[in-house]
Formats: structure tokens, sequence, C-alpha cells
């Protein structure tokens, strides 16, 4: 059901995404699908949570790595984009979705997505890798918010690369973290 879900609104958006065109999807009846429980917001939620656990686990590598906190930094941001990558059909598909469905259960899901990007401007303004005025929990915020979206656009609506993607976010944002030399 996830999967078929998943290609319902990768196919036709968020506003078109019915539970409907899910049983279809799947090769099941409306009514089989009703009798299993399922809700549009259960089977988004469930999505939801499954890109939460694949944004950690690809992001994991870059927080535990070598390096300092710089290169760990650009190494999560790469990673994210490669997650983003690996879901991008779905995430384009619910690009247009309200804001409140990356908020499961009244809690701030954002936190799972933004909170590595923190940990490591922590580290980095500690190592001396990052700039030092930087507000973490804000430029955690800023580069959860600039690089999935700007990838998710720049890849579905202009068809851009993947490589070249990534590497133009990363050129565009990195010199903004790193302390200035004279």
């Amino acid at each position: 059901m996830l999967a078929a879900a998943a290609r319902v609104i990768a196919e036709h958006g968020w506003h078109e995404f019915t539970l409907e065109r899910v049983a279809q999807a799947a090769g099941i009846s409306r009514v089989t699908l009703y009798r299993k429980g399922a809700t549009r917001e259960l089977l988004v939620e469930a999505l939801v949570v499954g890109a939460a656990q694949a944004w950690q686990a690809g992001l994991w590598p870059a927080l535990t790595g070598p390096g300092n906190a710089a290169e760990r930094l650009r190494a999560a941001l790469r990673a994210s984009c490669e997650v983003v990558e690996q879901h991008l059909s779905l995430l384009a598909g619910l690009s247009n979705a309200p804001d409140p469905v990356f908020h499961l259960d009244g809690g701030d899901t954002r936190n799972v997505y933004v909170a590595p990007f923190e940990r490591l401007l922590h580290d980095g303004i500690a190592d001396g890798s990052l700039r030092a005025t930087l507000d973490p929990a804000t430029t955690a915020l800023l580069l959860f918010n600039i690089v999935p979206r700007t990838y998710i656009h720049l890849r579905d609506a202009h068809q851009w690369l993947p490589d070249r993607t990534a590497e133009a976010l990363l050129d565009l944002l990195m010199p903004g973290v790193l302390p200035e030399h004279p």
C-alpha cells in the first residue's frame, strides 16, 4: 500500500492523492483498503516517517565521519541531496502539500531533518572550521529549507542533473558558513 501511495503522489501530486487511486495502484479494491484501516493521513504519515528514517541514515556517515565540522557539513549537505534524489518523485509530488504534513502527532518532525545540521554547526564553531558568528539553530533551519527544496525544484522543474544541482548548491552555500580569512 505504501509503495502504491508513493506512486500516486508522485504521479498525481498531493491534491489528486485519493484512496481510490491508491487502491487501484495497489491492485486491490477500495473496500479492502478501508478494511485495512488505511486513510489518506495514515498513508502520508507512514511515507513521511520513512523519509525521515532515510534522511537520518543518509546523514549519519557525515555526522560520525572523519574530518573537521566544515568538511562533515559539506558531506551532510551532499548526503541530503542524495536522499532527496532517492525520493525525488514522491517529494516533488508532496511539494504543494500543506506544511503540517511534516509535523506528525503535533510534534515537530522537522527537528529530525534540522538537528544534524545544527550539531555540525555547533561542532564547527567549536573547532574553528565554521564562522563563529553563526546562530546554529537559525542556520540549520535555513540549510534544511534551502537545500532540499531548491534541489527538488531544480531537478523537477528545470531538469538539472543530480551532480550539477548538488555542487551548485554546495558551492553557493558553503562560503556563507566558512570563517572569513583576511
